[in-house]
């Protein structure tokens, strides 16, 4: 429930504003009450993502940046995509905006308050990467777990995680990602087979195993503040992704998908 946010807890709440620790913080994180059943609703939780991550890491037995590092980051050679980056790696990261609880504009740590509330390393939030690591990761995906002879996951695990769970009928959620609907994010030409997610500070990923294909959109939608994050980013976001697919020869619209706007 957790993984397919049908769990019925809320979106977000102000942990950061919390006096105390971060492991105080975290106590507060799983004592929060659900605003519903389960499987009664499909909400897009950072909760439920926080908690899930230290599920893993409790049965893990091991921190979460260090797990996914061993796992999936060193094996795939992603050298750019880590939690809080090292001090010489800060003239590569663009800053993301002011802000005013911390009195400087933040660069090279996590813009989510909660997550950097949490130490840095969280469920919810908190990776830095490269168009370039994506793109490993993604091809890694398109090939069902194995990059470069190093097999990452099994086949039947990416299709697991990929298609849609149906825990609520409706519900676009698959493992982790989101599949298309409706006013999607990834544009009106992916397959009902593609999987993807996005990013509050203007980032999103679409993989597309139908036509063997990917789109990374990284931009930085929150700069200089969240403000300036303006509700035309959605519509050109969603327009960016269908013209790659036109650039490619597929123009196709999905019945499943229509435009946030009329171009």
């Amino acid at each position: 429930h957790l993984i397919t946010h049908t769990a019925g807890l809320p979106p977000f709440k102000q942990y950061f504003l919390m006096d105390g620790t971060a492991i105080s913080r975290l106590d507060s994180v799983m004592n929060t009450e659900p605003q519903s059943e389960l499987e009664v609703e499909t909400i897009y939780s950072d909760v439920g993502l926080i908690t899930l991550g230290k599920v893993v890491e409790s049965i893990s037995g091991v921190p979460l940046d260090s797990l996914v590092d061993s796992i999936v980051f060193n094996p795939l050679g992603m050298n750019s995509t880590y939690y809080k980056p090292p001090v010489n790696r800060m003239k590569r990261i663009v800053p993301t905006e002011y802000s005013k609880l911390y009195g400087e504009t933040i660069r090279g740590y996590v813009h989510d308050e909660n997550a950097y509330s949490l130490g840095g390393v969280s469920g919810h939030a908190g990776l830095f990467s490269t168009a370039k690591d994506l793109a490993t990761f993604s091809q890694m995906m398109l090939n069902g777990g194995i990059y470069g002879w190093r097999r990452i996951f099994k086949p039947e695990t990416v299709s697991l995680f990929t298609k849609r769970a149906n825990v609520i009928n409706g519900s676009s959620r698959a493992l982790g990602w989101d599949t298309p609907d409706g006013k999607s994010s990834g544009g009106v030409y992916l397959p009902s087979s593609s999987y993807g997610h996005t990013g509050f500070t203007g980032t999103s990923l679409w993989i597309d195993p139908e036509n063997q294909m990917f789109v990374i959109l990284l931009t930085n939608a929150v700069h200089p503040d969240r403000s300036y994050k303006n509700p035309k980013y959605y519509d050109y976001r969603q327009k960016i992704h269908s013209e790659v697919y036109e650039v490619v020869g597929i123009t196709e619209k999905n019945p499943n998908l229509v435009w946030r706007k009329e171009w």
